[in-house]
């Protein structure tokens, strides 16, 4: 892809998805405005721009397949870097990604996070579609599907099931958290898993910032233990080395969760994360073989192959 052909790109995604004005655009990209028009006008009459990016046009097709053949995923989309909040950009991505692979009666596990929460909020489905939602793991939270052509919202929809387990994500023994994996409301959830079409998870970088943290099931103090057992990152709250082992930690046994290893067997396990500070956990989780495909920005999809 040419030098000018990734600016097109990077433009339309701004401006689209990311909702910048063409001054900060050119601000950001060091371009001219005028440059900054012309290249929505090229995007718009190359098919770039249809009702959503297509991200295809951007991939740097030598990167995706060296990461691809290295880390053995089935795809890998990355995002254009961002300046604004990249999170979201990742989210919007990963919405995209899922919206394309709904069909009649899809079954779609949910993961535990901010970057799942923010794929649901920003998925628009059609009425046409019966899709189901199925947690994870207990303490799962998450934003509401917006359904296409309804007015009804995701509790009253009939297009929408969701099963999301009656627990917390943490409790205080093993001995509670098999004895509630083992009651029928939530034994019924955990059957259904391994029936799904997709399952959509984020990756926890193991610092302050992580979710697990913000939500109290942690403290600070706990994540330094962690760091220095070897863990570099966590899925479904399960910590892991940069190889992608699980490591021996009192918590796991705590959790109202789906075992890590179980998201190998699964179909299209997704994965949503980004920036540098992710790097070590995606890097784990690619090597463990718990996920399929991987939505991330270019700064990180460069980075894994260095």
């Amino acid at each position: 892809m040419t030098y000018e052909n990734s600016l097109i790109i990077k433009v339309a995604w701004k401006y689209y998805n990311e909702g910048m004005t063409q001054n900060e655009i050119a601000e950001s990209l060091n371009l001219s405005r005028m440059k900054v028009i012309k290249y929505l006008e090229i995007a718009k009459a190359n098919n770039i721009i249809q009702f959503k990016i297509n991200l295809d046009k951007f991939v740097d097709m030598e990167l995706q397949n060296k990461i691809k053949q290295h880390y053995h995923l089935q795809d890998i989309y990355i995002v254009p870097a961002s300046n604004q909040n990249s999170l979201d950009s990742l989210a919007k991505a990963a919405a995209h990604y899922i919206e394309d692979r709904i069909t009649s009666d899809t079954m779609i596990n949910v993961g535990y996070g901010q970057a799942v929460s923010r794929t649901l909020g920003h998925l628009n489905i059609s009425t046409k579609y019966k899709v189901t939602f199925v947690s994870l793991s207990g303490g799962v939270k998450f934003y509401i599907p917006t359904a296409i052509e309804s007015s009804s919202d995701y509790y009253t929809n009939p297009h929408f099931n969701h099963y999301i387990m009656p627990a917390p994500l943490v409790v205080s023994s093993g001995h509670l958290a098999k004895q509630l994996i083992n009651e029928k409301p939530i034994k019924k959830i955990f059957e259904m898993i391994p029936y799904s079409n997709i399952t959509i998870i984020g990756i926890g970088a193991v610092n302050e910032r992580a979710t697990i943290v913000k939500e109290e099931y942690l403290n600070t103090n706990e994540i330094e233990i962690i760091k220095s057992l070897g863990a570099v990152g966590d899925l479904l709250s399960q910590f892991y080395d940069i190889n992608g082992k699980v490591i021996d930690y009192k918590l796991h046994k705590q959790l109202v969760s789906t075992d890590i290893n179980l998201l190998k067997s699964l179909n299209h396990v997704v994965a949503v994360a980004g920036g540098l500070e992710k790097r070590e956990a995606i890097i784990g989780a690619l090597n463990g073989g718990y996920i399929d495909v991987l939505i991330t920005d270019e700064v990180v999809a460069k980075s894994l192959v260095d």
